[in-house]
């Protein structure tokens, strides 16, 4: 593999720069690779979902770097639905028997007030939005790079870094493999859980994935 080191981002300030320019990029997440965009950069999610040949209405996931952040999202629910969900993205933080540990991803509702904030090509059919304060440091830092006027809640598209059908890229080589110089990256080694995330619903806690 001779990859191009234009294609590898030097630091997460080029990183984040990339996704403002509307570039792909791919980054290590808790357990697997994942490919993102500026949730907000219609065309970029396009060319994620064309990647992934993944239906718009099935709506993408989105990581940010704080709980506090998305404050807004977490506005609807009650205390005992909020607790839930703070304490879980506080255990995957925790990074205690990081083999066994699995990240947290939940469906929010979107509130009225707040609707036009979330892009519907990020939502797809649902009115909800499926988030996760992501564990890794180095992604948190992105994330924080992100918020913006544009951005307010710094958030970044995650998904699995793989062709569709085929295994999400656990490494940055397996990454590059896929996507060679189409994409950008953000080297660095993911944090090791070897369970999938999980996805639930913040209404009712029930698993989804």
């Amino acid at each position: 593999m001779n990859q191009s080191t234009s294609t590898i981002a030097p630091s997460v300030i080029q990183a984040a720069n990339s996704l403002k320019a509307g570039q792909l990029l791919a980054y290590p997440t808790e357990s697997v690779w994942g490919i993102g965009c500026d949730p907000y950069n219609e065309a970029a999610v396009q060319r994620i979902l064309a990647i992934k040949q993944r239906p718009e209405e099935k709506g993408m996931i989105v990581v940010t770097d704080s709980a506090d952040r998305i404050a807004p999202l977490l506005a609807s629910l009650d205390n005992a639905q909020r607790e839930s969900i703070l304490k879980s993205w506080q255990t995957d933080s925790d990074n205690v028997d990081l083999e066994y540990q699995q990240a947290h991803t939940w469906l929010l509702p979107v509130p009225q007030t707040i609707a036009t904030t979330i892009p519907s090509w990020i939502t797809g059919q649902h009115q909800t939005v499926a988030v996760r304060v992501i564990a890794h440091p180095l992604v948190r830092k992105l994330c924080e790079q992100l918020v913006s006027a544009h951005n307010p809640f710094g958030l970044l598209v995650s998904t699995s870094c793989n062709l569709s059908g085929q295994s999400p890229a656990s490494t940055f080589s397996e990454a590059y493999i896929y996507f060679g110089e189409q994409i950008s990256y953000l080297q660095a080694e993911t944090l090791g859980y070897t369970l999938p995330s999980q996805i639930r619903d913040a209404k009712t806690g029930s698993v989804i994935r």
